[in-house]
């Protein structure tokens, strides 16, 4: 069995799956609708993002539309380590709830708190 981690805050649930592969979630707090969530999008990923996390296929496939957000964690730390340092000055990406519009920014150094947060909780 895995090591599930998981931090629920006023705005999501953050989950980190550490079995298999890696997988990095969000339960947004508006809970979706009628009890099922309807994904994410990404003001600022950049297209070849969002056509990574399209193509992404975890080991149980039905994970991906359980949450509003869930990638493989190696994708969403590549993105963050390469263009959203805040270190370097630039922007977090940002991932909003398709169900309810709410936003949820990270930076490289924000998600590895997050992390941080997640293995104290």
């Amino acid at each position: 069995m895995g090591l599930l981690l998981e931090l629920t805050t006023p705005e999501a649930k953050y989950i980190k799956d550490m079995s298999r592969d890696c997988h990095f979630a969000i339960d947004c707090a508006c809970g979706g609708k009628g009890g099922k969530f309807s994904g994410s999008r990404y003001k600022n990923a950049g297209k070849d993002f969002e056509d990574e996390l399209d193509r992404y296929e975890p080991i149980r496939l039905e994970a991906k539309f359980q949450h509003t957000f869930y990638s493989g964690e190696y994708l969403i730390l590549d993105k963050l380590f390469s263009e959203h340092k805040e270190s370097k000055g630039q922007k977090p990406l940002v991932i909003v709830c398709n169900d309810c519009d709410r936003e949820f920014s990270f930076t490289h150094e924000s998600y590895l708190e997050l992390c941080n947060r997640l293995l104290y909780a």
